[in-house]
């Protein structure tokens, strides 16, 4: 019953077959009001790894759990730091590896807005845990600012 499907950035748009839907509900297809066979929705899409989430109308805010685990866990390893322990110390005491425990350090010193953003699932979707790792976290806040406005 779909004739065509158009994407643009941020909407999808249906145009539903006339005589496909006359057939179905068993009418003329002159009766049907071909001003009704377009539907319109604004959607966003979410990338969470190797997943890609469509989400149609308003989406409801996306908390990425992984991140927020991860910011709470640097921020814990932070404190551990600077009462003096060193990275091995912290990896032994989580049961992880000195490399990990230095991958996500980083994540500790996110300024108090993109923390609140991530809090609340208002980041840009391509903020994700990985990302940060991989493309590594300004110390300094108002570069952060403007590296994830381009995100």
């Amino acid at each position: 019953m779909v004739e065509r499907v158009d994407l643009s950035p941020g909407t999808l748009t249906v145009l539903l077959s006339r005589v496909d839907l006359a057939r179905t509900l068993d009418r003329d297809a002159d009766r049907i009001n071909a001003d009704e066979l377009t539907l319109v929705s604004p959607f966003r899409m979410r990338r969470r790894g190797v997943e890609l989430k469509l989400h149609l109308g308003e989406a409801p805010r996306d908390i990425d759990r992984t991140l927020v685990r991860n910011i709470v866990k640097a921020q814990k390893r932070m404190a551990m730091i600077i009462q003096g322990k060193t990275f091995s110390e912290i990896a032994e005491t989580e049961r992880t590896s000195k490399r990990r425990v230095q991958d996500v350090i980083d994540l500790a010193m996110l300024a108090p807005d993109i923390l609140a953003a991530i809090a609340s699932g208002e980041q840009p979707q391509r903020l994700t845990c990985d990302h940060l790792i991989k493309s590594g976290v300004p110390s300094i806040w108002a570069e952060q600012r403007v590296l994830f406005a381009r995100l």
